[in-house]
């Protein structure tokens, strides 16, 4: 990722590597604002070339046994460490097969080799607009775990992104994992549009709970405002089904209800038409399964 910086040396830093999750919160009080986290690092050194972020402390977290678990959570869910890659989720079969929604978006994130180093955790917390995987995460009503100086908490993902590179996480605090709960029972499906970008210029991530009639929906937008944007017109048009007929429906409700923004990948306009495309896209997907 680059915004066109000259730079291709990093700024000077103090490197730490902590063995547990004590240490990493003791380097965190000491050094605070100065101090940077690093999972796969690929954002944060990115930024740093870019001098767009010039940290005097760096802290891998990468080796933190806590932090390399995948795992499943008690009343089903898993739980994702934050030191947890891409490719590791995408090998894992559980993935696939229950929460499609975060597969499919996880699987377009750049190429093979940035997801063998790039974590979900660290694709999270940058909090960049144009990311795939918070409207994902958000979809299927996922959790971060924090921890801090005043123990441990849970926020959920919508409320854990509160705007452009801005999170609900204070200098001293650090991402555990994220928690999806269970989902086996779900259908969920995920759709983009880059436009020849490495960024997404509109996505939409959908879950619908099996069961008939008056079943759950939960259909969340990225990249087309400064944070997700969840939907429930969407939502209410397809919670009892989806057919031709409620397609087009969400797909004219999504053009016309979600707001959108301009920026320096698309305008507004442009990305009101591209929801129309990847609602229709996404349950069309789904209707044929």
């Amino acid at each position: 990722m680059s915004f066109g910086s000259p730079y291709t040396t990093l700024p000077d830093f103090e490197y730490h590597k902590p063995a547990n999750l004590e240490e990493v919160l003791d380097l965190l009080k000491q050094y605070g604002d100065d101090a940077r986290l690093m999972g796969g690092g690929i954002g944060l050194i990115a930024f740093m070339k870019e001098r767009l972020v010039s940290p005097m402390h760096v802290i891998d977290v990468k080796e933190v046994a806590e932090f390399k678990q995948l795992s499943e959570v008690r009343g089903g869910g898993i739980s994702i460490g934050a030191a947890v890659t891409l490719s590791e989720l995408l090998e894992g079969g559980a993935l696939k097969k229950d929460y499609a929604v975060l597969h499919e978006a996880l699987a377009r994130v750049a190429d093979p080799m940035i997801r063998r180093r790039a974590t979900l955790v660290g694709n999270l917390c940058e909090a960049i607009p144009w990311v795939d995987s918070p409207p994902a995460l958000i979809a299927l009503d996922a959790v971060v775990n924090i921890a801090g100086p005043e123990g441990r908490r849970s926020v959920p993902v919508g409320s854990f992104i509160r705007g452009p590179v801005d999170i609900d996480l204070s200098p001293t605090e650090i991402v555990t994992a994220v928690e999806i709960p269970h989902a086996k029972k779900a259908e969920s499906a995920f759709e983009k549009f880059t436009g020849g970008s490495e960024f997404s210029l509109a996505s939409v991530a959908v879950v619908l709970s099996s069961g008939g009639r008056n079943r759950e929906a939960r259909v969340v937008y990225g990249a087309v405002n400064s944070t997700p944007v969840r939907s429930l017109e969407v939502e209410d048009a397809i919670k009892d089904g989806i057919t031709p007929g409620s397609v087009r429906k969400a797909a004219e409700i999504a053009s016309e209800k979600v707001e959108c923004v301009d920026d320096v990948l698309a305008s507004a306009a442009y990305r009101k038409h591209l929801l129309k495309v990847i609602t229709t896209k996404v349950l069309r997907r789904m209707m044929s399964k």
